[in-house]
């Protein structure tokens, strides 16, 4: 970067030697650093790859704690210097109809990117980057951690331990020969179908903590990582370290949450109904008896649910025969929710009542210990929201962890969890009923039906290097 800076581009942002003063936030070199190695992050990826690149100057706010790197908006100079000398392209976007501009390589710079011989691991994209956000819709609100109503130091603290943990561990998906995932992703803002692309590198697992509406009380998650973008059926074949993992969750959590702050012990499954409905099948009734209380729980009224619902199960019976889609009128909702309102009263008044978010916060909490534990043991966690993944030999431990940390939190209640692959866990019980079972030949049997492609085992093998080349402090 130094020498392709002095030959190119440093004869059109010269030094002002003659300038007295503090020296500027923002350099002209330290952001063509972050400009050259966006685009040779992306370029590694896939070489077809675009980048976004806003040349809007309100984008560029130095002085914010979301920009540590100081990037203003002289950068936009940085780019202009590159396209002109035919390093890079881009497709101009449109603030107006809120398309980012994408820039990309051209071959000259391709040819440098190509020369480059140090491993990718060591280039972090994320330093200093603040992991502790305070959100209001899309926009990203400034804040003093002395006035933050929690201990925020502490808790971007583990988070920057629990992101430095995460950065020494491979994480893959083994049956992947690209390290990429393309799916098919509805968009809910947009109310349409896009094609999503997630990348598995390494520079993909930066995780933040977002409080949602500008208010330190509502939500507190965990977002980032690029397990929790990917079809929920592909999380089976993640590999920590190259070891099996498992995933377990918390069943109808937020409807056990509110259970639990009510004092009551949650029902063991609230979603079965002891009536009929509108001539459903059974299975069918309590798919949608679910699917009505969760959409409640987070919506502000009936309207909203019942909006909400439909657009669901539409798409859901998108493609079906006619005869065999069900017609979800207004009246048939009503009854679905109206009966698990009265099925479960203790909890009725956090249905269409905008409550979602402030149970967020309890399951950010909840997390948040989670993710102490085991980073404290140097024990890497993945976590989606109320549902955590680890390698199997930790899954007990992760259960226990996980009713203990809810105790703690709502009350002493027992919360009941799943897990959906089979596990060792599953394994010794089922040998412990039947005596023929030798547990180490079936958890034996598990790891060896392992797929790991070529690609997968290239990318470990890769990353041992580089931990072996590398010492980590």
């Amino acid at each position: 970067m130094d020498v392709f800076w002095n030959r190119y581009l440093a004869a059109n942002f010269p030094v002002d030697a003659s300038k007295r003063g503090p020296k500027a936030k923002s350099e002209p070199k330290p952001m063509f650093e972050v400009l050259f190695l966006d685009l040779y992050v992306a370029w590694l990826e896939d070489p077809d790859m675009c980048i976004s690149f806003a040349r809007g100057e309100n984008f560029y706010k130095v002085g914010s704690r979301y920009n540590k790197l100081s990037i203003s908006k002289d950068i936009i100079k940085i780019a202009d210097a590159l396209l002109d000398q035919g390093f890079i392209d881009q497709k101009l976007g449109s603030e107006s109809a809120k398309k980012v501009t994408r820039i990309w390589p051209l071959d000259p710079l391709i040819a440098y990117f190509s020369a480059a011989t140090f491993p990718e691991f060591l280039i972090d994209i994320h330093q200093d980057r603040e992991c502790i956000v305070l959100r209001d819709g899309d926009h990203e609100l400034e804040y003093q951690d002395k006035k933050v109503p929690f201990d925020v130091i502490q808790a971007r603290t583990l988070l920057q331990e629990y992101n430095a943990l995460l950065k020494t561990t491979h994480v893959d998906i083994s049956s992947q020969e690209e390290p990429v995932v393309v799916s098919q992703h509805y968009n809910k803002k947009l109310k349409r179908n896009e094609t999503r692309r997630v990348s598995l590198r390494h520079d993909n697992k930066f995780v933040r903590r977002i409080f949602y509406r500008g208010d330190w009380t509502l939500g507190g998650r965990y977002h980032g990582g690029w397990w929790q973008q990917i079809p929920s059926r592909l999380r089976d074949e993640i590999l920590i370290d190259d070891q099996y993992t498992v995933e377990v969750d918390f069943s109808e959590f937020h409807i056990s949450l509110a259970y639990g702050l009510e004092g009551h012990q949650p029902p063991d499954d609230p979603y079965a109904l002891s009536v009929s409905i509108g001539g459903l099948s059974k299975e069918q009734q309590r798919k949608d008896v679910k699917l009505v209380a969760l959409t409640a729980i987070n919506a502000k009224d009936r309207k909203t649910t019942f909006s909400a619902f439909r657009d669901q199960r539409n798409r859901d019976q998108r493609g079906l025969p006619s005869s065999q889609k069900i017609k979800y009128t207004n009246p048939l909702i009503e009854q679905l929710l109206d009966n698990f309102l009265q099925e479960n009263t203790p909890i009725s008044h956090y249905l269409c009542a905008d409550k979602g978010v402030a149970l967020m916060a309890l399951d950010g909490e909840i997390t948040t210990q989670i993710i102490e534990h085991f980073t404290d043991r140097k024990v890497p966690i993945l976590t989606v929201h109320d549902s955590y993944i680890v390698e199997s030999s930790r899954e007990q431990e992760l259960m226990d962890v996980m009713q203990s940390v809810t105790r703690e939190v709502v009350g002493n209640h027992k919360f009941k969890m799943k897990q959906e692959q089979l596990s060792p866990n599953m394994i010794q019980a089922f040998a412990n009923q039947d005596k023929q079972i030798n547990a180490m030949d079936g958890y034996k049997s598990i790891t060896s039906s392992i797929t790991r492609t070529s690609g997968y085992l290239t990318r470990y093998k890769a990353f041992q290097k580089y931990l072996k080349d590398y010492p980590q402090a």
